[in-house]
């Protein structure tokens, strides 16, 4: 197994999954991509806590929001990064604004040709304690031909 992907969001369980996958690249001397997906119109709940804003679009300042998202992704990608020292990280910031989350991680993942994805069950837009998988995550399981390891 040469590389890993790991789509990280900033979620407990996406640094659970981080962590995971260092161990298994660890043992394998797999290199390990991060990817860390930009959707500003998803983001824009996090931000305002009213995902209803998003449809409103006269009444979000853009500039500032894409700033914002920007900036705490790379903030998320330099720290996961000091985590994983010691092991062949990639850190990769995709700007996909109105893309499906799910169809960009497998896109990535083939065209980048990794043997196999770790990812946490649940994400940032994940109700907490949730029952079931989030929604990103159960897509890429549906859409993808790579193994896929889901971390709780």
């Amino acid at each position: 197994m040469k590389t890993i992907l790991v789509p990280v969001d900033g979620s407990e369980n996406s640094e659970r999954a981080l962590l995971k996958a260092k161990e298994i690249a660890d043992c394998l001397g797999s290199k390990i991509i991060m990817l860390n997906v930009i959707n500003v119109r998803s983001s824009v709940s996090y931000y305002h806590n009213n995902a209803r804003l998003a449809l409103d679009t006269a009444a979000l300042d853009w500039p500032a929001i894409v700033k914002k998202v920007k900036s705490d992704s790379q903030a998320m990608l330099d720290k996961a990064k000091k985590v994983m020292e010691g092991s062949e990280v990639e850190a990769v910031m995709l700007d996909e604004p109105g893309g499906d989350l799910a169809h960009t991680i497998v896109e990535f993942a083939d065209e980048r040709n990794v043997d196999m994805i770790v990812m946490g069950s649940n994400g940032m837009g994940s109700l907490k304690r949730r029952l079931y998988m989030g929604s990103v995550t159960t897509k890429v399981l549906h859409i993808t031909e790579k193994p896929v390891l889901v971390i709780q």
